[in-house]
């Protein structure tokens, strides 16, 4: 979470499918629309802030409209390399979550008035004090059941003191479905977030466990009858 001070009122807001932001999460993007050439040229020369916004594929026009979901994240260009080809490989660290109050403009590209959203803890601080190790213990289980999860992930939330930056991060990283993602980026409530992103852990948990039990009950001679 960063002071409200330091959110600019409007922002450039990149439009994306199935991505979603979150805070001090690193997310690589390339950038090679005339639209967001120029956007980067102008972030880049100002306050190196933008926001990226997940598009709603819920209605029938989302692609036409490029309507995007009202709560979004902004985040700061970390690094930036240009290509020659005028194309240009950025990495975009999450700041803050924000609603998009009001499109402002769309030429040369898309501007929003923002506010930023501010957590809560949605329950008990004894609950989010123990919030860390639980999602670890997940995330282990998950590897011992062979997850492609590498040890890298795990020592590197470990070492988060923060739990809601634990979370997110872990959210960011674990999470293959981009609609629950997003829903995630709108709970408020950091219990209710955990809880909701545990139940998915506890899914993908409940997965591997049926994949070992079907290949330790079928040899090679069967697994053409599954």
């Amino acid at each position: 979470m960063i002071e409200d001070s330091s959110i600019p009122s409007e922002v450039p807001v990149m439009t994306l499918s199935s991505a979603v932001l979150f805070p001090q999460a690193m997310m690589p993007l390339f950038i090679f629309e005339p639209r967001y050439k120029e956007m980067l040229s102008d972030v880049l020369n100002n306050d190196r802030i933008f926001a990226v916004a997940t598009l709603d594929e819920r209605s029938e026009d989302a692609t036409h409209s490029e309507m995007p979901y009202s709560i979004a994240a902004i985040g700061v260009v970390r690094a930036c390399k240009k290509n020659p080809d005028g194309s240009s490989n950025l990495v975009l660290q999450g700041l803050a979550r924000v609603e998009l109050e009001a499109i402002v403009s769309e030429d040369p590209y898309r501007t929003a008035r923002i506010r930023q959203i501010l957590s809560e803890s949605g329950g008990p601080e004894d609950q989010i004090a123990t919030l860390n190790s639980r999602l670890l213990s997940l995330i282990q289980t998950q590897r011992r059941l062979g997850a492609d999860i590498p040890k890298e992930v795990l020592q590197f939330l470990a070492n988060i003191s923060e739990p809601e930056n634990a979370l997110d991060l872990a959210i960011y990283t674990l999470c293959s479905s981009a609609p629950l993602k997003q829903e995630l980026l709108e709970t408020r409530g950091i219990v209710p977030r955990y809880e909701k992103f545990a139940n998915f852990l506890q899914s993908e948990i409940e997965r591997l466990k049926l994949d070992i039990q079907l290949k330790g009950n079928l040899d090679d001679k069967n697994i053409g009858h599954n």
